[in-house]
């Protein structure tokens, strides 16, 4: 078997293939390079109009009794972050799959360190009823992304193509995931704004 060497010329336009049994090629991998451009194109460009939305409302944010807006900015913060860095991750030339599946390994286990030191908050939120329907959106989604990240980069380190698809899976949950706490951030500011305008008046 030749070993896998990754050459970033822009895709090949053959499509999908594989070869020895089912085994991640190199055309398999050139296939997906402009997907991946444009998702982290995408995410960096989110991730840029978030941090103006924080700036113009960053009064409202950083309130002493406002740590529910700040937790729906670092969710989104991190789950548009994260796409950017699977994207990244997969466009760097390296020396195959199992590579880019132990890069995605690590950076899936970084994530559920955070996850897991964000759990007894998660949980008091929980029995105080303040999550409600925002319980799927920051807790079991990015979740369900981070066990889908951990799956992909091990398929890909046993060389596994259905990993690329399951990636794709990852992405679409991470981004869901922030673009649903972008917009409770922004409902919960305009929120606040009103009321504290009717009270003032």
């Amino acid at each position: 078997m030749t070993p896998f060497t990754l050459i970033v010329r822009g895709p090949q336009r053959s499509g999908i293939s594989t070869k020895g049994g089912g085994t991640v090629d190199q055309a398999t991998f050139m296939s997906w390079h402009d997907f991946y451009v444009t998702v982290g194109t995408a995410s960096a460009s989110l991730i840029g109009l978030l941090f103006v939305a924080l700036s113009i409302n960053l009064d409202a944010v950083t309130g002493p009794s406002r740590d529910d807006l700040r937790a729906f900015a670092e969710q989104a913060f991190a789950s548009f972050s994260m796409v950017l860095l699977i994207a990244v991750v997969f466009l760097i030339p390296t020396g195959g799959p199992s590579s880019i599946g132990v890069a995605y390994l690590v950076l899936g286990a970084g994530a559920g360190a955070r996850m897991l030191r964000r759990g007894p908050a998660v949980w008091r939120a929980v029995r105080e009823g303040q999550l409600g329907r925002a319980m799927f959106w920051r807790a079991v989604l990015p979740a369900a992304a981070v066990v889908g990240l951990l799956a992909s980069g091990f398929g890909l380190v046993t060389n596994q193509p259905s990993a690329l698809y399951w990636l794709v899976a990852v992405i679409i949950g991470l981004l869901m995931s922030a673009a649903q706490s972008s917009w409770d951030l922004l409902l919960r500011v305009s929120e606040d704004r009103r009321t504290a305008s009717a009270s003032g008046s």
